[in-house]
């Protein structure tokens, strides 16, 4: 046998110590990631920011420092024991520049290198929002039951106020809950899919939701009953809840309610059944509550499964996992002390909420989605608001985001409004639907603007135990009109614009809704980039097409999801890179006065084809809009100004006209002349043919006949009466006169000039 020296041992020991060693993997964040942040240069809006950066492979947790110098002697925060990729620091930093490194440890102990070092600036502007630790959040949190929107010392209140001022809500909710005693909903387990159905088929639809509604009218159905036993006294309330959670109990974690097989009914088992059960706790015997208990740690360890599987810390993109990790966040404070992995999931759930949500938002308040995704996360992220500032003291409107997230309601759908523009439904959104959302954010953000939106749509506070809970909570609000603010208002962090000749009244509105997203066009946002809108008096004129029978159907994907879908441009009869995060686009410049607005867009790097797209658009409030698209092309190309609207086009040589919502309207090509047009009110492939809301729809392509690697289009379009243009080709110049007045508009390649109406602007 060998003998080996102790220097030949101490060499192999290390070999064996470097192998086991962990390593940081630093590899740019791609299309779909958060990223690093904060990023080199930024400027956070909040005090801490959310600091994220990509998980490292073994990883038990993660040191983060903060200091004044790149060499880190002077260290303003040091955190050892992080769990997760992400962390928002329990206290405000100092302002000014500041540096960020981090580093992993694995469970033997073994430590990465730090990693790269990176800057930000602490700005006195920034919002001061530090993320409490988690031991302090369950210092502030009640011990006893109910711990969700309101606290035991609460009831007292909410009695009186069931007997006072709010005796009109409560007394519909005790009829509610009085039904369910007499009639309680079917509690047998929801079915799984027949052997062989068809995903997406109208029968796969129908057990899909259906399932979903099951288990609201069980769940919800219990909470019902539990908020009017904590706001009654009676026990029968509480039985009833009691009966309705056991129930559940029975049902198979692993089956058709399972997270991974049918999350729209997984869902609502999260939260809902949490509320029940600390609304009706004393009803629960010790037995009971271990069921219940088992039942709710199966179900949360399904939903974190999916959350860390999905790394949603690095991709919180995902449009369920944007809802769940909130919902496990009520789970966890629900069951803090029965579920062990409860003080994790609400670890998580507060670390997702100060690092990466809302992702489809910007400080600017604006929303990537569209209005109908906008109003069904916003309106669950409430509830979240409610349970945080009820347990644990937190306001979420001190966050930038909620400081102005009324604002795009409000700007997208002025009151009366009956279409909400681009993104998944939301052309079947209305002011009306909106307003007892905006009621809630009025009262949060004790903004008299978002109150008056309100008003004048004949809302308020919504219905249900969760309207009587924000009436419980809400402080008085007088509304002031908003008549003093700008008609229109861009969003650039999510590469929105809306253009308004009359926010005060949608109804009297000419409106122009425009996007181009740095988001791109993935999830529910997947309308084109440089894409507009025209609505007319509060309802749709030139639209967005197509109509969604099923998310992911042929339909939805291969004509929604493609740009000849949008008020766009193809290249050689191709649109842009479909329903992804990588085809982005950008608002370049934006003007608004009250007579013109100016909006511009690139979108270039949507396309594989194209180096530019820069779209410029014009609005003479409220007559006529003039459009400016410059296009450079890999290639020599042909090009299609796509058009679309609920009436059919008449076509004549260089321009078209349409009747729509009681008015004329006239889209006239300047440049090019002699585009080859061609409309149909086919869509291909068209709705499932169980579809049945079918709408109207009219498709234009105008063509250019030959080809070239560089276009320009120049085109107006006329709102009623009163318009004349006249364009000229060599000084690119287009005088346009309307009853408000008159502006020449210089269209060059460089830059956009606009004359007249009050203002001289210049754009690139």
């Amino acid at each position: 046998m060998k003998r080996f020296s102790a220097a030949v041992f101490v060499i192999m020991l290390a070999v064996c110590v470097i192998a086991a060693a962990i390593e940081l993997d630093e590899a740019p964040a791609i299309s779909g990631e958060w990223g690093y942040r904060p990023d080199d240069g930024a400027k956070p809006d909040q005090n801490p920011p959310g600091f994220t950066w990509r998980a490292c492979d073994d990883a038990a947790s993660y040191t983060l420092q903060v200091a004044r110098d790149t060499d880190f002697k002077d260290v303003v925060y040091n955190n050892e024991s992080i769990r997760w990729n992400a962390h928002c620091p329990p206290t405000t930093l100092p302002e000014g520049r500041l540096y960020w490194r981090y580093s992993a440890q694995d469970a033997e102990g073994h430590r990465t290198a730090w990693s790269r070092t990176r800057a930000f600036d602490v700005t006195s502007e920034a919002v001061a929002f530090p993320c409490p630790t988690t031991d302090d959040l369950l210092a502030r949190m009640p011990a006893e039951h109910p711990r969700l929107f309101f606290r035991p010392e609460d009831v007292a209140r909410f009695r009186e106020l069931a007997g006072g001022a709010l005796a009109e809500r409560w007394n519909g909710l005790r009829a509610q809950a009085d039904a369910l005693l007499e009639k309680a909903p079917d509690v047998s387990e929801p079915p799984l899919y027949p052997e062989g159905v068809q995903r997406l088929s109208k029968e796969w639809k129908s057990i899909w939701w259906g399932n979903r509604e099951r288990v609201v009218a069980v769940a919800d159905g219990a909470a019902l009953l539990a908020f009017v036993y904590r706001v009654s006294g009676e026990d029968k309330y509480a039985q009833a809840a009691r009966d309705l959670v056991m129930a559940m109990t029975k049902w198979d974690p692993e089956g058709s309610t399972k997270y991974d097989y049918n999350d729209e009914a997984a869902m609502p088992a999260l939260y809902m059944t949490s509320r029940a059960y600390t609304w009706a706790y004393p009803a629960f015997s010790e037995a009971d509550r271990a069921a219940v208990a088992e039942m709710m740690r199966a179900r949360g360890a399904q939903a974190f499964h999916c959350l860390r599987r999905s790394h949603h810390l690095w991709r919180p993109f995902g449009s369920h996992n944007n809802r769940c990790w909130h919902y496990l966040g009520e789970l966890a404070i629900t069951f803090y002390g029965e579920i062990p992995e409860a003080r994790e999931w609400l670890d998580y759930a507060m670390t997702v909420f100060f690092t990466c949500y809302p992702a489809w938002g910007d400080a600017d308040g604006g929303w990537h989605e569209g209005v109908s995704y906008w109003s069904s996360y916003t309106s669950r992220v409430m509830w979240w608001g409610q349970v945080i500032h009820a347990a644990f003291g937190i306001d979420m409107f001190v966050r930038p985001f909620y400081h102005h997230v009324g604002d795009y309601p409000m700007y997208a759908m002025p009151p009366g409004s009956e279409t909400g523009g681009f993104g998944d439904l939301a052309s079947h959104m209305t002011a009306k639907r909106a307003a007892p959302l905006v009621a809630q954010l009025a009262v949060g953000a004790k903004n008299p603007y978002w109150q008056w939106y309100v008003d004048e749509n004949g809302g308020g506070l919504p219905g249900g135990y969760f309207g009587f809970i924000c009436a419980a909570h809400a402080a008085g609000l007088d509304a002031a009109s908003p008549e003093a603010l700008p008609t229109s208002k861009a969003f650039y962090g999510t590469g929105l614009a809306f253009l308004n000749s009359n926010l005060l009244n949608g109804k009297e509105n000419v409106q122009i809704h425009f996007k181009s997203s740095p988001f791109g066009r993935q999830s529910h946002g997947y309308n084109a980039n440089n894409a507009f809108l025209l609505n007319i008096g509060g309802r749709e004129a030139l639209v967005r097409s197509g109509e969604r029978d099923v998310h992911g159907s042929p339909h939805h994907v291969k004509w929604m999801w493609d740009s000849r879908s949008d008020n766009a441009i193809l290249v050689n009869g191709e649109g842009q890179t479909k329903h992804s995060p990588a085809s982005t686009g950008r608002i370049t410049a934006f003007e608004t006065s009250a007579q013109v607005d100016l909006v511009v867009g690139e979108a270039g790097g949507s396309y594989d084809t194209l180096e530019r797209w820069t779209r410029r658009i014009v609005f003479l409030k409220p007559h006529a809009v003039v459009i400016h698209d410059v296009l450079e092309a890999n290639d020599p190309s042909s090009y299609t100004w796509c058009l679309h609207a609920r009436a059919p086009f008449t076509i004549n040589e260089d321009f078209v006209t349409l009747e729509t919502n009681d008015r004329a309207i006239s889209v006239r090509f300047l440049e090019p002349r002699g585009l080859s047009m061609t409309q149909t009110d086919v869509t291909e492939p068209p709705p499932a043919e169980w579809y049945t809301a079918k709408r109207d729809e009219w498709h234009l392509w105008a063509e250019t006949r030959e080809k070239s690697a560089t276009m320009q289009f120049v085109t107006l379009i006329e709102i009623g009466e009163g318009v004349s243009a006249r364009f000229d080709a060599e000084t690119r110049q287009a005088v346009v006169t309307t009853p408000a007045g008159e502006a020449t508009i210089t269209c060059a390649p460089e830059a956009l000039r606009v004359e007249g109406c009050g203002v001289t602007w210049e754009a690139r």
